[in-house]
């Protein structure tokens, strides 16, 4: 089975919506998105997977990472949310993989782990 893993810019992902995406992790593709997706960017596309389910293609794992420190200062927290309204899009990464591949995604504040 071949695996395929897609860097993807988080304004593609916000150009292609749900339904490229479900399109890919289909085919076996393992998506990484420089962003975190807000929490209804991630309930939409469980939304569009669950329409997708059929016998070989069972549903999605998603996890998401934010790159702000808790132990930053408020003015350092403060930046940070400034040029996210700046630039549209909260810092951090998130991962999608097809739960047929991904057996599960370990997350700590940190890091992400993907058990494949």
């Amino acid at each position: 089975m071949n695996i395929r893993i897609k860097l993807l810019p988080y304004e593609r992902f916000k150009r292609d919506r749900f339904k490229a995406i479900v399109k890919d992790l289909k085919e076996n593709t393992i998506i990484l998105i420089d962003a975190k997706l807000s929490m209804e960017e991630e309930l939409n596309l469980i939304k569009e997977t669950m329409r997708s389910i059929t016998g070989s293609f069972t549903g999605i794992e998603l996890s998401s990472i934010n790159s702000i420190d808790k132990k930053m200062g408020n003015m350092d927290k403060f930046r940070n949310m400034l040029v996210e309204r700046i630039i549209g899009k909260k810092r951090g990464m998130t991962i999608i993989g097809p739960a047929k591949l991904v057996q599960k995604i370990k997350k700590n504040p940190e890091e992400l782990l993907l058990y494949v």
